[in-house]
């Protein structure tokens, strides 16, 4: 007794409109699911009930859609990580392509307005804190400076 449908080998990774591969979701990601979730015991019993290349086939099915989802994490932790840059300006009020200086002075004036010892909020004080922390180490590690010039101190005036 055979199971159910499957024949062609047709795996939809190809002209789906996506480069990945990956939507829409197939026959080959609900047998992956299906493995992830049987028991050893029941991977065991149905591989020894397959016959001639069968098992190897649908071992090379799964790896290749596990490899297709590790791909599509890798791109969406990517544009992940771009989101939260962008929203770490925005925290502050300036664009990516802000000076140094006035990226500091926006800071100033945000710190100013959200500090808890000035009636602001504690929680969004954090936020900004955390903001401009993440895009100072990302200009640092870039090397995106502010104009030239030696001295690497932060401008202290006031």
């Amino acid at each position: 007794g055979g199971g159910g449908g499957g024949g062609g080998g047709e795996s939809g990774d190809g002209g789906s409109g996506d480069a990945l591969g990956l939507w829409p979701l197939g026959a080959a990601d609900s047998m992956v699911a299906c493995e992830v979730k049987s028991s050893d015991a029941d991977l065991l019993a149905a591989a020894e009930g397959m016959r001639g290349g069968r098992l190897d086939a649908l071992n090379a099915e799964v790896a290749s859609r596990i490899a297709v989802w590790s791909r599509a994490k890798e791109l969406l932790e990517s544009q992940l990580e771009a989101m939260e840059s962008v929203s770490a300006y925005a925290v502050l009020g300036v664009s990516p392509d802000a000076s140094d200086k006035a990226l500091a002075a926006a800071y100033r004036e945000a710190a100013r307005r959200t500090h808890p010892d000035r009636g602001g909020d504690k929680a969004a004080f954090q936020r900004l804190q955390d903001a401009y922390s993440a895009i100072t180490a990302a200009r640092k590690g870039a090397g995106k400076g502010g104009g030239g010039g030696g001295g690497g101190g932060k401008g202290g005036g006031g």
